[in-house]
């Protein structure tokens, strides 16, 4: 059964009743019959005026709708606490079963964060006491209230879900926890004339290097860094990208002037393992790869707010309008499935750009 949480608030010098609850078109209905409703963007939620009988009124309005839970009396959590002995036990459990699966170091980083964030909310709650309401309030307070984006809340609903794998007990029904709605943004893609611009705009010779494999390659950021020499197939003109996203291998064609600007760079700079090392010998770090291109990009003067993934999909959209078949693209950008390449046909210009306005044929 759906599940409506209340609270009791001062909002705008009025005693009023928050109700929380995942987006439901039957619950809205109802609740439009409750005089007084009302939303409120400052406090991301729907509202009621108080009155001693909210309650129980509330119960009465969403019998076998949804049950009503009022959180009046709870505390006020925040993440500012210690983990207690129990839950670092569980942290690091959790930690030994996703190294286990062979997750990646920087996913492991982050489900550890959604998680001990999670815990850290309820640290005065044993893990095996913890209930749907809680998570479904400490969505609220943590994602909803706090305006993060629909990513962040569904990377914690997916590392709760492997955590709770990892706990002997538990009255979390995670079936019963949902996933917010994802947003279909359009990537952000630069014309050919606005890469050249931002690559023209850095006179270091590495660095612009680094900025052009991610473009002529379609990189990630955290490709770049850990991209060694001997992944270059300079016969074969390839180059061999491993344990990427998903832990998955994959090869990108390299053009013979990618090549060449290749050699260039290793007769200048002589790296040792590394196509790109620090003074240390070191693979370049993913935050110093990104404050590089973005650097590069506020010189150049292209006005696009974008971070350096935004070459990746320039890449990808001019594979588009060249003519290369879309199965190839997600072949070499290693995308599991299809649908996350098919973004790319929604903003490339090639057929778009010749349609022909019916507005033209008017005598105006």
């Amino acid at each position: 059964m759906r599940t409506i949480l209340l609270e009791r608030v001062m909002h705008r010098n009025e005693k009023r009743v928050k109700l929380i609850f995942d987006f439901d078109a039957e619950i809205l209905q109802i609740l439009n019959t409750v005089e007084g409703t009302a939303w409120s963007s400052s406090m991301s939620c729907w509202h009621m005026p108080y009155k001693v009988t909210y309650f129980s009124d509330l119960q009465v309005k969403f019998v076998q709708i949804a049950r009503i839970v009022d959180r009046s009396s709870a505390m006020r959590r925040t993440v500012r606490h210690d983990l207690n002995e129990e839950q670092v036990k569980s942290i690091k459990n959790f930690i030994r079963f996703l190294k286990l699966r062979r997750y990646s170091v920087s996913t492991i980083m982050a489900y550890r964060r959604r998680i001990q964030d999670f815990l850290k909310f309820y640290h005065d709650k044993e893990i095996e006491l913890l209930t749907n309401e809680d998570v479904q309030y400490y969505n609220y307070e943590r994602m909803i209230k706090q305006k993060v984006s629909e990513v962040l809340q569904n990377q914690f609903i997916t590392a709760l879900k492997l955590f709770l794998l990892t706990v002997t007990e538990s009255k979390i029904e995670i079936t019963g926890v949902e996933k917010a709605k994802k947003k279909r943004k359009l990537p952000t893609v630069f014309s050919k004339s606005e890469v050249e611009k931002i690559l023209n705009s850095t006179q270091n010779q590495k660095h612009k290097m680094m900025l052009l494999l991610v473009y002529a390659c379609g990189l990630r950021r955290a490709e770049v860094g850990v991209l060694q020499i001997t992944d270059i197939d300079a016969e074969r003109k390839i180059m061999h990208i491993r344990k990427a996203k998903g832990n998955k291998d994959r090869m990108v064609p390299l053009s013979l002037k990618i090549i060449e600007s290749l050699r260039r760079h290793f007769k200048i700079y002589k790296p040792k393992k590394f196509v790109f090392e620090t003074v240390e010998n070191k693979p370049y770090p993913n935050d110093t790869v990104y404050k590089i291109f973005k650097r590069a990009l506020e010189k150049s003067g292209v006005k696009k707010k974008a971070g350096i993934h935004a070459l990746r999909h320039s890449y990808a959209t001019h594979l588009l309008e060249n003519g290369t078949d879309l199965r190839y693209i997600q072949t070499i950008l290693g995308h599991k499935s299809s649908k996350t390449t098919e973004i790319y046909t929604h903003v490339s210009t090639q057929n778009i750009s010749n349609i022909i306005c019916p507005a033209d044929d008017l005598e105006i």
